[in-house]
């Protein structure tokens, strides 16, 4: 049994994770049938979800990129 955290948070327990082969980065679907909640494994990661959702390819690492420059940028600024 597990209890449901302040942010709505669960744990699967392990012996769930090893008989469904539950992996760090896959990535869960949550849907209400009948009343109950299922939820789904999918395999992947949170970028794989990105592109199925938004049909777009988004090269994270030049979004990074961008991210060091402005921090850097803030951080000459402040000095």
């Amino acid at each position: 049994m597990s209890r449901i955290t302040k942010k709505g948070q669960v744990t699967i327990p392990k012996n769930i994770r090893n008989l469904l082969n539950i992996r760090p980065n896959d990535i869960g679907d949550f849907a209400v049938k009948e009343g109950s909640v299922v939820f789904t494994v999918k395999r992947g990661t949170i970028l794989d979800a990105h592109r199925k959702r938004t049909d777009k390819d988004t090269d994270f690492s030049r979004v990074r990129e961008y991210m060091k420059e402005d921090i850097a940028k803030k951080v000459v600024e402040e000095e």
